[in-house]
Order: C-alpha cells, then structure tokens, then sequence
C-alpha cells in the first residue's frame, strides 16, 4: 500500500539529516503502537546511509547484542569474523564506523529491561562527541517508559533530544484514503471502519495483507478479533500489559468501564468499585503517564478549572476492544465467538454513532480552517449541563459546539449516525435551540447558528435556505468545491 501523509513529520526528520551532516543530531518519535512509526522512519530512511535495530523485549541481552552484531555484518561495517561481546563495544562502533548515518533504534524503552546501562553508555558518548555526523532516531510506543527514559530529569539522556515528534493516528480524511486504496470508496463504510480502527495504519495494511479487501467490517472483525489464531485477538492486553505491570487489573476495569459509558469520576468508581481517591489517581495515570484517555469538559468551560470532567479513551481499537471483547471475556476465552459477534451486530450502530461525533468535529475543524463556516471558530468540542422543570433535574448534551471568543459567534449542532426525513431534521433543530439556551456563554452578546451532520438529510438545500448549518456524507469528501 501507498504511504500516505505524513508530510510534516518527514520535513523534521528531512531537518534534523541535514543538520546531521555536520553534527550529532537526536530524534524520539514516539506514540500508541500501531500510529505507524515504523513505516514513517522506513519511508524517511529510503535512499540514506541508515542502519535499523529492533529492541526485542523477549530476548536476553546477549542474543539481542548477538542479533545487532549480525547486522553489522551484514552491512560489511565489521568483518564477518569479528566479535562484539559487550555493549560497550557495540556502542564503540556505532560511533567509530556509522559516521554521516542514520542509525534507528525502535522500541527504544525495552533496553531499560535489558540492559538498562544502556543508556548511561549512550549518553557518555553523546557528550563526548557532539560534532560528530550522525543521525540517532529513537522510536517508542510505551508512553510510561519513554516519558521516563527522555523526560526524567534524573534520566541518563535526559535534555539529549533534539527533537520530540509524537506521532498521532492518521485523520479521517487520510484514513479514508488507505480504505479508498482497498478497493472501498464508500462515505459510510469509511466512516464505519474509521470507528472501529480510526487513523492506525497497521489495521488498513492488515486488511490488504489478508486479502480482505472489499469484505464487510464485521467479517473483517471476525477475522481480526473472533476466532482461533485471530491476529489481533488479545493485541490491546498484550499492548498494554507493558505499560500498567502490576496493577493492569485495576486499569483495565476502568478502560472497560469508560468504553461502556460509564464516563464520569463518579460513574467510574462505581463501576471499578473504588473509591473516588483511588480512581482519581489512576485516571491521572491513564491521561497524564500513559495518554491511553483523554478528559473533556464542557467546551464553554476551562479544563483546568471545570469539575465537569468526563474521560474518553483516545485509541477506537482499544476502545472497541474493551467495550466487547474485554466485557464478555469469558465468551472469548471459551471460544464463544459467535455470541460476541451477535452483541456486536446489535450494538454497533450505537458504537458507529458516538466515534461519528469525532469525525464530525474533524470535518467542522476543517471547514473552519478553510474558512467555510460561519465565523472563525477557536474552539469545538462538546457540552453538557443541567435543566431542570416540573419533573426535576436531568442531563441535557449538546453534540458539537462551536465558539468564536472573538466574534462571539456561536453554532450549536447535532450529529445523527441516519437518515433524516426533512421533519426529522426540523424537529431535532427545534429542540436544539431549546438546549442551547441553557448554554451560559456570552447569552446577550452573541450570535447563534443551529446546524447538523448526519448520514443522510432529506431536502437540506431547503434546511440551507433557512439559515442551517446542515452536512451529510455527501459533504464530507474535502475536496468539495464549496458547500
């Protein structure tokens, strides 16, 4: 499959190569396993004197430095009879002979397992040799351990980073593109498959290498995540088994418990059956250490100050997998699979229609940028609040909203994962000017828009007439003229 993006990322690496020209320049690229960070450096390392390492974490730190010296060999830096029998000498050549290369190390992190010296060794040579020509690019995806081999301060590499590049998941737009190479040009299915395996490349090329191609997500879930020998079936708790050691049970519950909507503090500790002391400092974990969730307040609000928090996970793999796989466990473990795939069939257009939510923020934040919307908006996101009447208090949400600081200009807007009649769409607008009132953001010196994003709308030329902002499926593709 065609590379795709990535353009920004290769500009800094296509940087730091030049500078390494002249002096020793370091590169961390790091983010969740699967983003691509692989196949970015191989594409940057196309054409370049560059030499590749692969940090294994099942092996003993002799096989791991026996496996280097062979490659070694292989490139003829040293002589086929020569030995390296101590990561000292190892280093020694890396700096004596690589001169004017790029050297990659990938997953990084496993050497504090390893052979943690390692580091200690690296940076002595480091500051040793500043102007030397050479490119060192580090490639990480466990958040924890990166964050503490770089950014500690007691850490022997610490302030050794020249560059930081934290890779994330492709967009929409551009994960439409792999699914476009696949032979599936369709909005819904792309939308669809973006839900289940948002911008990680590794799951697109999983669907050409296993000749998949063209064949309905929930066969390809089946075959991914269902059945003996499935490719991806435990991957999530393989990937992060790593991450959280000892107390993955308590993490995983909570991941669990937030992938099936149980979403604020409160909720959450019911669920975990922890108290609100606790799940505050694992969820400080999970957000801050290792960026597996991510917390929102209301747009409206400052998240510094807001106590209306409420957490997401950030990875829609990780968030699949643990609202139908990790909750029904014991079916998967006794090969069950047919009852998980009937709970998914069930379920699924209400897992499509919430993941829908962020590709409809994606696209407004795009129209934005191109100046297609309203105002220029500084800020999308969601909001959520109280109301209260003759019955008492209930939660009130509004999907997307819009906001210009500057302006004062605000479009409150719903998403809907279905067709919409034209009544439909006129009754949902109707109600969302209700729920905006509740909205306290600049109420006497505003100017407000009502909109909506579903799959399909009925008529929405007319909806468009009357001042509406209205976009289905059919607007999604960027490349549209205008709209």
């Amino acid at each position: 499959m065609e590379f795709i993006d990535r353009s920004s990322e290769l500009k800094e690496l296509e940087s730091g190569y030049s500078i390494s020209k002249k002096r020793l320049f370091s590169t961390i690229i790091y983010g969740m396993r699967r983003v691509g960070k692989t196949e970015l450096v191989k594409e940057f390392m196309k054409n370049k004197p560059s030499i590749y390492f692969f940090v294994y974490d099942n092996k003993t730190s002799k096989a791991l430095l026996g496996e280097f010296e062979e490659e070694f060999k292989r490139r003829k830096i040293i002589d086929t009879l020569a030995s390296i029998d101590t990561w000292e000498k190892f280093i020694d050549i890396l700096f004596d002979r690589c001169k004017g290369m790029v050297i990659v190390f990938d997953e990084f992190q496993n050497f504090r397992d390893i052979y943690p010296a390692f580091y200690s060794m690296l940076q002595r040579k480091f500051d040793e040799n500043k102007n030397l020509p050479i490119q060192f690019i580090f490639l990480g995806s466990v958040m924890g351990l990166i964050k503490k081999t770089f950014e500690d301060m007691k850490a022997p590499l610490y302030g050794r980073i020249k560059i930081k590049i934290k890779l994330l998941p492709l967009s929409y737009m551009h994960a439409k593109e792999m699914l476009s190479a696949l032979g599936n040009s369709k909005e819904a299915d792309a939308v669809e498959f973006y839900s289940v395996f948002g911008g990680m490349p590794k799951y697109y090329v999983a669907i050409e290498d296993f000749e998949l191609e063209r064949k309905p997500l929930l066969d390809i879930i089946t075959f991914f995540f269902l059945r003996e020998n499935a490719p991806f079936g435990m991957e999530v708790l393989d990937i992060l088994r790593q991450e959280f050691g000892k107390r993955k049970g308590t993490y995983y519950t909570i991941l669990e418990a937030i992938a099936t909507g149980h979403t604020k503090l409160n909720e959450i500790a019911t669920y975990a059956g922890l108290n609100m002391t606790s799940i505050t400092r694992y969820l400080s974990d999970l957000v801050d250490t290792y960026e597996a969730v991510e917390r929102s307040v209301p747009v409206t609000e400052d998240i510094r100050k807001s106590r209306k928090g409420i957490y997401k996970i950030r990875n829609p793999v990780m968030a699949f997998w643990f609202r139908y796989i990790h909750k029904n466990l014991t079916l998967f473990e006794i090969g069950n699979y047919e009852e998980i795939q009937n709970i998914i069939e069930n379920d699924i257009t209400k897992y499509h229609g919430r993941r829908f939510e962020d590709m409809s923020k994606q696209f407004l934040w795009e129209l934005n940028r191109k100046n297609k919307l309203q105002s220029g908006f500084s800020k999308i996101g969601n909001w959520w609040g109280m109301s209260r009447d003759e019955t008492g208090r209930k939660a009130v949400e509004i999907d997307l909203v819009a906001l210009s600081e500057r302006t004062k200009h605000i479009l409150f807007c719903e998403c809907k994962w279905q067709d919409l009649k034209l009544k439909d769409a006129e009754k949902i607008l109707e109600t969302l000017k209700e729920k905006a009132t509740l909205v306290d953001w600049n109420i006497t010196d505003r100017k407000e828009y009502f909109g909506i994003i579903a799959k399909k709308i009925e008529r929405k030329e007319e909806l468009r007439d009357r001042g509406f902002t209205v976009f289905d499926l059919e607007d999604f593709s960027l490349s549209h003229q205008s709209i």
